[in-house]
């Protein structure tokens, strides 16, 4: 009988990652799909857990991250951010990029607010309740408070983009920004259009046109503007919550 063997890690992270929460173990290894290895600790019950991600490489297996996420981050979100390492960070990056400065990562990011704090070094980025600070290697993200709230650190080493995207990924999970979108578009009837999260807060979703190209027997784009009310009306008179008065 055949036996589904994936080839990418997202199911073998999600496995280890319960095996190891369940099982109250103080350190899990297991070797994944593609030649990855990860491997958990946990030292006192009900305490935060650390992860050390590696990669395959011609020189062996490289650590393409180290993480640690509080006790009261969902443990699902711990693995679709350690996937996303895996989908992201490069297993040997240029030594010369592995260092990137903060105006490189902002040019980058397609998520969330990026600004700077006077006095403080590094990147700051906004993305609703969630804020993230990046400093050298290190990715920090805090959604609440930093005492009590969920909250994690990740270190690369990773270049500008890897950087970029891993931040994006790491607000969307932590905040679940792809939520309301997917509840917006299941309310939809087929037609013209296309439903995103928007990118600069997780409780706000954008109505757009399928098509990124003019119809050029509506180059107003009247039609658009029609429908586009249209469905303003259904979605008024079925969650009026949902509707921005702006």
């Amino acid at each position: 009988m055949y036996e589904f063997e994936p080839a990418s890690p997202t199911y073998a992270i999600s496995d280890t990652v319960v095996e190891h929460t369940m099982r109250g173990r103080d350190r899990t290894s297991a070797d994944l799909p593609g030649g990855y290895r990860l491997t958990l600790r946990t030292r006192e019950l009900h305490g935060p857990v650390r992860a050390a991600l590696a990669a395959p490489s011609p020189t062996g297996p490289a650590r393409i991250c180290i993480a640690r996420f509080s006790p009261v981050t969902p443990m699902p979100v711990a693995a679709r951010v350690l996937d996303a390492v895996t989908r992201y960070a490069p297993a040997l990056p240029d030594a010369r990029d592995t260092h990137p400065s903060p105006q490189a990562v902002a040019r980058l990011l397609t998520t969330g607010t990026p600004f700077q704090r006077p006095g403080e070094q590094g990147l700051f980025v906004r993305f609703g309740p969630a804020e993230a600070w990046l400093n050298g290697k290190r990715l920090s993200v805090t959604l609440g408070s930093p005492a009590s709230g969920i909250s994690l650190i990740l270190e690369g080493p990773w270049d500008a983009p890897s950087t970029a995207r891993l931040t994006a990924a790491v607000l969307v999970e932590l905040t679940g920004a792809e939520q309301l979108a997917g509840e917006v578009a299941a309310l939809l009837p087929p037609g013209p259009w296309r439903v995103v999260s928007d990118q600069y807060h997780p409780d706000a979703a954008l109505i757009l046109p399928s098509s990124r190209r003019p119809d050029p027997e509506d180059p107003l784009g009247r039609r658009v503007s029609r429908a586009l009310r249209d469905i303003k009306t259904e979605l008024q008179a079925a969650r009026p919550d949902w509707i921005s008065r702006n």
